[in-house]
């Protein structure tokens, strides 16, 4: 990588690490002050009042970094970016990001029942699709075939962005854990975008590790904020959102999200898989999620973390291997998948 390059990894995780790290402080400040604090009950593992607001603190410094970075590397550098991302119409895209952390802020401070908050999912979807983040096909492994989504793209689309933020909002539950994954996903996202010369992406994705940098300073076991839905629901849409709207026409472009996201997707398959056999809503909470699982083996909270993080530097490492390659490996891909699937099934007939 030339100075310029490192230059814009570092001003856009800095920007948005050092704004959060002075924000979250003044968040909790504000917590305590007007009792903004996660409910506590039998699902929770925290035992004391701790701040909900770590969303707001999220959202700020991401947006903030990613508007203001591109100008900062312009100015500090000779290189001539070209900062755009293909046909994506910006201004909706960023409307897609306001209305699903507006969606979570709702819940954070009014309980929103699940029809209502997934209202809220659906619609900033559509407009993310009205931008022009779409699935347009999906390419078969080994075959090389590859299939045309048509007039489905739409709804296939939707639901990705529906289910990965979803995902990402089920599995935080454990301090640490949510952002640790957004941490490592999105360096890895920056790390794809760069090699493939997609700037502005690039600069999205660390100016989200460096927000989330800047909250995980405060929510590393033991935590002294929280998320919220507005955090959790806006990590897993940005993951989700960032390589259909940066490479639409590529039929690998699901890989990089699955891969690296493959531990909330597989943990949100298995809750539903769950509930509908217990004949329950799907979007009812239980203890059974992966973090609840280990804890329940006896586990300690940064030894998840370990094993959590570590797995996802594993499959980071995987997507590098794939997008460097001038073939596609997709055995290797598809092997990491099925070790996590079986990690899942081992955990699911783990006896107690």
């Amino acid at each position: 990588m030339n100075n310029s390059i490192i230059l814009l990894i570092g001003i856009a995780t800095s920007f948005a690490f050092l704004i959060n790290l002075y924000l979250t402080p003044i968040l909790i400040f504000l917590s305590r002050r007007h009792g903004l604090f996660d409910e506590i009950d039998h699902r929770k593992i925290h035992t004391e009042d701790t701040s909900r607001l770590g969303g707001i603190g999220i959202f700020t410094s991401f947006m903030i970094s990613a508007f203001v970075s591109p100008f900062l590397v312009r100015m500090l550098t000779k290189d001539s970016f070209i900062f755009v991302m293909g046909k994506i119409n910006i201004p909706l895209l960023i409307l897609s990001i306001a209305i699903i952390f507006t969606t979570g802020i709702l819940d954070d401070f009014a309980q929103v029942r699940a029809r209502y908050k997934l209202v809220g999912q659906v619609l900033a979807s559509i407009v993310a699709v009205l931008a022009g983040a779409l699935i347009t096909q999906i390419e078969i492994p080994f075959i090389n075939y590859t299939i045309q989504l048509g007039f489905f793209s739409v709804p296939l689309t939707i639901l990705w962005l529906v289910g990965l933020s979803n995902a990402l909002n089920m599995i935080d539950g454990l301090d640490g854990l949510s952002s640790g994954i957004g941490i490592i996903a999105s360096m890895i996202f920056g790390f794809v975008f760069l090699i493939n010369g997609q700037f502005i992406s690039a600069i999205i994705s660390y100016s989200l590790v460096g927000a989330l940098f800047g909250y995980l300073f405060f929510n590393f076991p033991p935590a002294r904020i929280f998320m919220g839905d507005s955090g959790s629901l806006l990590i897993g849409f940005l993951l989700a959102l960032l390589p259909i709207a940066t490479s639409p026409d590529s039929p690998s472009s699901l890989v990089l999200p699955i891969t690296m996201l493959i531990i909330p997707i597989f943990d949100v398959v298995a809750a539903i898989w769950r509930r509908s056999r217990e004949k329950r809503n799907i979007f009812s909470p239980d203890r059974h999620h992966i973090h609840h699982k280990l804890l329940d083996m006896g586990m300690k909270n940064r030894t998840i973390l370990a094993i959590v993080y570590g797995l996802s530097l594993i499959l980071g490492i995987v997507i590098i291997i794939f997008e460097s390659t001038g073939s596609h490996n997709f055995f290797l891909v598809l092997s990491s998948w099925l070790v996590v699937a079986i990690l899942f099934i081992v955990l699911h007939y783990k006896q107690k």
